[in-house]
């Protein structure tokens, strides 16, 4: 583990959003053409959701809507830190309508509420990785400068805030970087992923290790209180086989994404914790 302590913060609460009836109508950035099984990726989204029950999180679980085809992908339209959580902006104007129901459930759950107002500002939460000590933020075709101030505005009273650049055809700055553990990034091996790990190295105020991920998207992870999701051995077997040799002090937890990928989701995108 990680030898500097992070204070990173043990989650009690997680909120998702069931998939929806038109999920194969959800955005996509890659040249993916494959249909999504959509039995299959509820049953997926159904192990998900019974592991983070299983790891003693409270789940709020909103009903899907079918006129939102990417509406269990929360991560995006909403950002929480602490006890605030920041209704963002999507780049894809449909995306917008996802905000409204979760502007409401944050407000349900006590928590103080932002809403990002500003129509040259766009801001997605698959740009942000939270470390427990700082904010990186992808400067990416998702999530603009302007979506970046707001961020900064909303959280930097507390932590410095980083803009990291995204370099296309990527889209979000978890597309190929994502916490793997306090002070641990996993950083996709590739061209893409080494520029990303340099900018972070260049701009944090905290020391980092790094864990090179193999597969690409193999990086996508999730970790909740010591524990880490990440992709099981059938479908990325090489990934999986570093998680298991670097990470082997963490309770770990092989979690199929191989429905939602088709859509270029993973992990991550599938929940809010707090």
């Amino acid at each position: 583990m990680a030898d500097f302590c992070w204070n990173f913060p043990e989650f009690k609460h997680a909120v998702v959003r069931e998939v929806s009836d038109d999920v194969n109508n959800a955005v996509r950035d890659s040249t993916s053409t494959e249909t999504v099984d959509l039995e299959k990726c509820r049953a997926e989204w159904e192990l998900y959701v019974q592991a983070l029950r299983d790891l003693g999180l409270d789940v709020t679980v909103i009903p899907q809507d079918p006129k939102l085809p990417d509406c269990q992908f929360v991560e995006d339209p909403c950002i929480v830190i602490g006890d605030t959580a920041l209704i963002t902006r999507p780049a894809c104007g449909p995306r917008q309508g996802e905000t409204t129901v979760l502007e409401e459930t944050m407000r349900n759950l006590g928590l103080k509420v932002r809403v990002v107002e500003s129509d040259a500002a766009t801001l997605e939460g698959g740009d942000v990785i939270f470390t427990g000590k700082e904010i990186f933020c992808g400067d990416s075709v998702l999530s603009n400068e302007e979506g970046f101030k707001i961020l900064e505005e909303t959280f930097g009273d507390d932590y410095p805030c980083h803009s990291i650049f995204v370099e296309y055809p990527e889209f979000h700055l978890k597309g190929y970087a994502a916490l793997a553990a306090p002070g641990i990034m996993a950083i996709c091996d590739n061209e893409w992923g080494h520029p990303a790990w340099k900018d972070i190295c260049d701009t944090s105020n905290y020391p980092y290790k790094v864990m090179w991920i193999p597969d690409d998207f193999g990086n996508n992870c999730l970790y909740i209180n010591d524990t880490i999701m990440h992709a099981p051995e059938n479908q990325k077997p090489d990934t999986f086989a570093v998680f298991q040799k670097d990470m082997a002090d963490y309770n770990l937890i092989p979690m199929s994404s191989e429905e939602v990928s088709k859509v270029d989701a993973a992990l991550t995108c599938q929940s809010l914790l707090f």
